[in-house]
């Protein structure tokens, strides 16, 4: 009688035990922080532009008497940061945000708008729209030039990126019902080279301008950058409180990520 007993005592047991085993677990609570950050790595990238305005008189040596043109040109110059790689550290009611580098994209240059006024004369005996067609084809390497000069030396262009990272961190926090009082955003740092600037046959004593600032002028037949300290950009939330100066920053977020609930 008593294995009996014990044969039932068992499958009792184990009829409990099977049950706890095989009862559904209660979920384990999600982190709004690891949602934040799926949310940036999967949909969020942050663009800001910067809008310039190039000009210089070029006397370009020719068979005769050597003409004047100033030409003047608009660019528009563009960076862009991924936040694929993005991660959140929470610190009581501090948020630090580490993202990648900032990477520049290829300029803009509409030569539909390139300007130029040209002297004639009659002892130059060279084509006035060839030699115009030559300082067009400089324009892009130009940008190019001042694309990364922009992203080596305008410290505003990272307040942007950064002040858009916090505005973003901010409303999900918001939507997620996160206590944030505080947000940090460490951009990550990037040694970049400068280009080589193309030869530009500047006239005597003049020198190449990128809103009226300085960038490039000739010694011994060779076109040597001057280095320039670029003015903050006016909507940069961490530009200084200077009177706001071109050239003018546009920022764009794309994606969902600003549309957590």
């Amino acid at each position: 009688m008593k294995y009996v007993v014990i044969a039932v005592l068992a499958l009792v047991l184990g009829a409990i035990v099977a049950r706890w085993y095989y009862q559904p677990k209660p979920a384990e609570p999600v982190d709004p922080i690891n949602v934040m950050i799926m949310q940036m790595r999967t949909h969020a990238v942050i663009e800001h532009e910067r809008q310039v305005a190039v000009w210089y008189r070029a006397c370009p040596d020719v068979v005769g008497k050597d003409p004047e043109i100033f030409i003047a040109w608009p660019a528009k110059l563009s960076y862009e940061l991924e936040l694929a790689d993005v991660s959140i550290e929470r610190a009581g009611d501090t948020l630090k945000v580490h993202a990648r580098p900032i990477h520049a994209d290829e300029p803009a240059v509409p030569s539909d708008f390139l300007d130029y006024l040209s002297t004639t004369s009659l002892f130059t005996f060279a084509n006035e729209q060839q030699l115009v067609n030559e300082e067009i084809k400089k324009s892009t390497p130009i940008a190019r030039y001042l694309t990364t000069y922009y992203l080596k030396r305008d410290a505003s262009l990272r307040g942007d990126f950064a002040g858009e990272i916090e505005a973003l961190v901010v409303h999900m926090a918001g939507a997620l019902g996160v206590p944030v009082n505080h947000v940090e955003v460490e951009i990550a740092t990037q040694e970049v080279n400068l280009p080589k600037l193309p030869k530009l046959e500047l006239c005597g004593g003049s020198s190449a301008a990128v809103n009226g600032l300085p960038f490039a002028r000739n010694e011994d037949a060779y076109t040597v950058p001057i280095r320039f300290n670029v003015p903050p950009s006016n909507r940069s939330p961490r530009a200084t409180a200077e009177k706001p100066a071109t050239p003018a920053g546009i920022a764009s977020i794309y994606g969902q990520a600003k549309s957590v609930k």
